[in-house]
């Protein structure tokens, strides 16, 4: 079998507090906490277009134009020489085989677009309880494999069974990952590749009163996922880098490897980044997300996350921005809004600066804050 040169896996769903090499130390994730010790990983990855049920076409997100589109932007095609071959795995517990039997031999660049790690969670019985001891489960607190996928007001025992039960899930990911893993060390391909493991989106958990994405709530929960970057023969191994980064660098980054010349893009190369070259690809990250009516657009720097409501229902009361202060804050639990009145006004007018910024041609120029 012939080697190919870049394979990413994209899981849906994965919540970056339950992996233990972004400072959780309660879930078992050894392939990922290993594969992150041989990768370079960036801690401030942030998606542009959080999609948890893979509706979007890969060929019209930012991953495959390079470019940003908030909501009610056309999406840009970019004019590629050379694009991935797309492969959607959606199962959790088998994803290591049905992966293995997707890659081919003349595969320059294989990008799977999951698992997904939503619910509702189709896993043998025993492994979702995997997080509950037997006295946990003799009071009933069970795990919870089919819980809504709505605006919730958990108390704190449904919370646990939640918590726990995608604890389980995330596991049984990161069992499947390392047998993959394995199977490409045993194969002596993985040190040929680069290879990429990210998210789609993140997963609201009960955090801020919804369970997946009924609303469009932007916050680190969905929005702040894992990027690795494991270089052939683990090159750079260990170097974790705090710079934003978002989906819209990877396509750049790719096209830099395979050689391919790089059209006009928003997003910037992860290469400079990893070579020391530059400590910044941009002064903040940018989301946005409608649903049911409801429209969000966020604005994150390293040092705070501003939420703009920019439309909803009409018989709904107005709303106000939320301003949350980081990296102290990381879940987002204490609105700064109304204390920090004029650091909030100063983000959102960049931010819709910024929104008709990206409508134009060319290489985007950043509205500064």
């Amino acid at each position: 079998m012939n080697l190919m040169k870049i394979l990413v896996i994209e899981a849906c769903g994965l919540h970056l507090g339950y992996l233990g090499c972004y400072g959780n130390d309660w879930v078992a994730t050894p392939n990922l906490d290993r594969l992150a010790a041989e990768s370079i990983v960036f801690d401030n990855h942030f998606i542009d277009q959080p999609d948890l049920h893979a509706e979007i076409a890969w060929a019209h997100r930012s991953v495959g134009t390079g470019r940003y589109a908030l909501p009610g932007t056309q999406s840009m095609m970019a004019s590629l020489e050379v694009k991935p071959r797309v492969v959607q795995v959606d199962s959790v517990d088998r994803f290591a085989k049905e992966a293995w039997r997707s890659i081919g031999k003349d595969d320059a660049w294989l990008w799977f677009e999951g698992p997904s790690l939503v619910p509702p969670w189709e896993i043998e019985d025993d492994l979702l309880a995997t997080y509950f001891d037997e006295e946990e489960i003799e009071k009933g607190l069970a795990p919870w494999p089919n819980p809504p996928l709505d605006l919730v007001a958990l108390d704190v025992a449904e919370l646990l069974q939640l918590q726990n039960t995608y604890a389980a899930v995330v596991t049984v990911f990161d069992a499947q990952l390392g047998a993959l893993l394995d199977r490409l060390r045993e194969r002596k391909m993985l040190d040929d590749m680069l290879l990429c493991v990210t998210a789609r989106s993140g997963l609201p958990l009960g955090e801020h009163g919804m369970i997946g994405m009924p609303r469009p709530g932007l916050h680190d929960e969905l929005v702040h996922v894992p990027l690795l970057l494991r270089l052939p023969r683990a090159a750079e191994a260990g170097l974790r880098i705090a710079a934003l980064t978002q989906p819209v660098d990877l396509l750049p980054t790719f096209s830099e490897t395979l050689l391919q010349p790089i059209p006009p893009l928003h997003g910037g190369s992860l290469w400079p980044l990893i070579h020391g070259e530059v400590e910044q690809l941009r002064p903040y990250a940018v989301a946005g997300q409608r649903i049911a009516g409801y429209e969000n657009w966020l604005m994150r720097t390293l040092d705070a996350a501003l939420h703009v409501p920019i439309g909803q229902p009409e018989e709904v009361p107005a709303r106000t921005p939320l301003l949350f202060l980081k990296p102290e804050d990381r879940w987002e639990v204490n609105d700064l809004y109304q204390q920090q009145m004029a650091t909030a006004d100063a983000m959102e007018k960049a931010l819709r600066a910024f929104a008709a910024a990206i409508k134009q041609p060319g290489p985007l120029l950043w509205p500064r804050i």
